[in-house]
């Protein structure tokens, strides 16, 4: 009889925590409302930002630099999501229920208030799942509480002719930033001093982004041969190379001004030893960009 208790009981506990455990979380969703919904663009030749505010809670924003992909950030403002994994969803709206919601991406995040950013494909899916009017959804569990999921949405309210005005501003984009310009090289075959098609490509990068960048200042132009050969043949080897590399730029409208030439012979190798490999490396003109930074 006893035993016949208490394995009626642990089968009614059992029962009882896998209720407990079935029990539906609680849910917080944030989201702009119908009639507050904004979609803020601003851009330029070197940056296109789509900026969306979220009530009480922070504010998305569609990021695409010059030379580098999509990301989308989500700047919380608060410590609402907790540490844990997060979820990137695409839902239908509330008014149109009925399709299965899709998941883009699933990221671990530490917590503490830090941005949410999602790179490369999954942003540009989250532009396209807006465009279809979904709201991509960021889900994860509540600082507060493991049982409470926090939503944070995005309205596709307003939302097609802003991204009509950010895809036009994508279009006028420079094809590189500064970062990816600034430090560039060109190599040349052994005694060779003329510009190859791809050299001329690159160049032709760093002379468009200095016509459009008036912060640059100053072009340093450093040319430099292997330790093949005499001094002073390397040094004039050297020489020739900055002096292709320096009117190939004033040829595509690179001001004189800026252009700062200089040549060193086999002094100053990118790597060390006789190694062909290294000398095809050590083979170059630097090319060099310097912007003006005001005290």
């Amino acid at each position: 009889m006893v035993n016949a208790l208490s394995q009626c009981l642990k089968i009614i506990f059992i029962v009882y925590v896998v209720k407990l455990s079935a029990a539906p979380q609680a849910v917080t969703r944030y989201q702009s409302q119908l009639n507050s919904a904004e979609w803020l663009l601003s851009g330029d030749i070197f940056s296109c930002s789509l900026r969306h505010p979220i009530q009480h809670y922070g504010e998305g924003n569609f990021i695409k630099n010059a030379g580098e992909p999509m990301k989308f950030i989500l700047d919380p403002g608060n410590e609402k999501l907790g540490p844990g994994k997060l979820y990137i969803i695409s839902q239908a709206p509330q008014w149109s229920p009925g399709m299965k919601p899709e998941t883009l991406d699933i990221m671990p995040y530490p917590g503490y208030g830090l941005n949410v950013e999602v790179g490369g494909k999954v942003a540009e899916r989250m532009l396209t799942s807006l465009n279809r009017g979904l709201h991509p959804t960021v889900a994860g569990a509540a600082w507060e509480s493991k049982r409470e999921t926090i939503e944070v949405a995005l309205s596709n309210i307003n939302f097609p002719p802003a991204y009509d005005e950010f895809r036009r501003c994508m279009t006028k984009l420079l094809p590189v930033n500064y970062d990816q310009i600034a430090r560039s090289a060109v190599l040349f075959p052994e005694n060779g001093t003329l510009l190859t098609k791809r050299m001329q490509d690159r160049l032709d990068l760093v002379a468009l982004y200095v016509a459009n960048d008036p912060r640059v200042e100053y072009i340093y132009i450093d040319g430099h041969t292997d330790a093949i050969g005499s001094r002073r043949e390397n040094r004039e080897l050297s020489k020739l190379r900055a002096e292709a590399v320096t009117a190939y730029l004033l040829e595509e409208g690179v001001a004189v001004d800026k252009i700062i030439s200089r040549y060193h012979g086999e002094r100053y190798p990118a790597v060390e030893g006789t190694k062909r490999s290294n000398r095809e490396r050590n083979r170059r003109v630097t090319i060099r960009l310097e912007k003006f930074t005001p005290n």
